[in-house]
């Protein structure tokens, strides 16, 4: 039996994706195929066996992946924005086929039973990494801000007349939001923990990299999380890693996103992170949410330990069968 591992579309920009594949990764015995997400359709050739997880999909039309894919369905999460392509009668007879399908978010979950399918919550494949694979005496022991509510400015201006007029008109409301930001963020960390953190983006530009680039860019990225002190983060690809390392990590959900974004990461921050959401921000003084973060500095929550095990076994049962 060959194996495949997932890569991404040239127009990938978050490093989350790669970290996906990063978690599979470790379980193939060998990686005899890359294969896009987007165009498992078009897949021709000897049967590989390959780990479907993560995010799908930017072209769900491409959806469902051809007959010689034997895939594994585990921590997979259907976008609200595929969900009619990814939920056709065609989609729906695939699923029952491969079932049970292991989800990455309790939406997911209702989706596929609603449509009959076998459907359960497997929480992310991150939650498997190991992180002896990790480790790096290069980086130790720092404290990391990665992407804290990122989704209240967000400016990447593109060259063209077009975009530089609306880039000039929404300069004022950037700088607000940034400000606005910093403001909240100095409520919650005192200065000391600010001044000392290591600040670093999950998300930038890919398309000029290769594939092996790409994988390293990402390995470098855990190598920073598995030896943190202490991660603060509103990515979830950031946060969920940091729980399977034992990285002491708090998750800021300033319920500022996309309206879509709340199960998929309410599946986590309900139980599994310890979480400083906007309520918290708003309600609670300065000293108790300093408080807060240094009794989150302690540690993690165990309830992932639960799912990192059954992630596990399941994938093991399905390379080793």
């Amino acid at each position: 039996m060959k194996f495949a591992l997932l890569v991404y579309w040239n127009k990938v920009r978050n490093i989350g994706e790669y970290i996906q594949s990063l978690a599979a990764l470790p379980f193939l015995p060998t990686v005899d195929n890359y294969l896009n997400k987007e165009t498992l359709s078009d897949f021709s050739g000897d049967v590989h066996k390959l780990i479907l997880n993560g995010w799908f999909m930017h072209y769900p039309q491409n959806w469902p992946p051809a007959n010689h894919i034997k895939p594994l369905f585990i921590s997979f999460h259907i976008s609200p924005k595929a969900k009619d392509l990814l939920l056709s009668d065609k989609a729906i007879e695939y699923y029952k086929i491969h079932q049970p399908i292991g989800c990455r978010d309790h939406d997911t979950v209702n989706l596929l039973k609603n449509k009959g399918v076998d459907a359960y919550f497997s929480g992310c494949l991150t939650l498997a990494l190991n992180r002896d694979l990790y480790l790096d005496e290069n980086n130790t022991d720092e404290i990391i801000f990665s992407d804290v509510l990122y989704n209240m400015a967000r400016f990447n201006p593109r060259i063209s007349i077009i975009s530089l007029t609306r880039s000039i008109l929404r300069t004022p409301k950037v700088i607000y939001q940034e400000w606005k930001k910093r403001k909240l963020i100095q409520k919650i960390f005192p200065e000391p923990i600010l001044s000392k953190a290591k600040y670093i983006i999950q998300e930038k530009s890919l398309r000029k990299y290769s594939h092996e680039e790409r994988f390293n860019i990402a390995t470098d990225f855990l190598k920073k999380l598995a030896n943190a002190k202490l991660v603060v983060t509103s990515r979830l690809h950031t946060a969920l890693p940091c729980l399977a390392f034992g990285t002491p990590v708090i998750f800021i959900d300033g319920k500022l996103g996309r309206k879509f974004d709340t199960s998929r990461l309410s599946s986590y921050t309900d139980s599994m992170l310890n979480t400083i959401n906007m309520h918290d921000i708003q309600n609670k003084s300065s000293e108790e949410l300093q408080i807060l973060v240094n009794e989150y500095a302690k540690g993690n929550p165990t309830v992932h330990q639960k799912y990192r095990s059954d992630l596990i076994k399941r994938v093991n049962e399905f390379i080793e069968a």
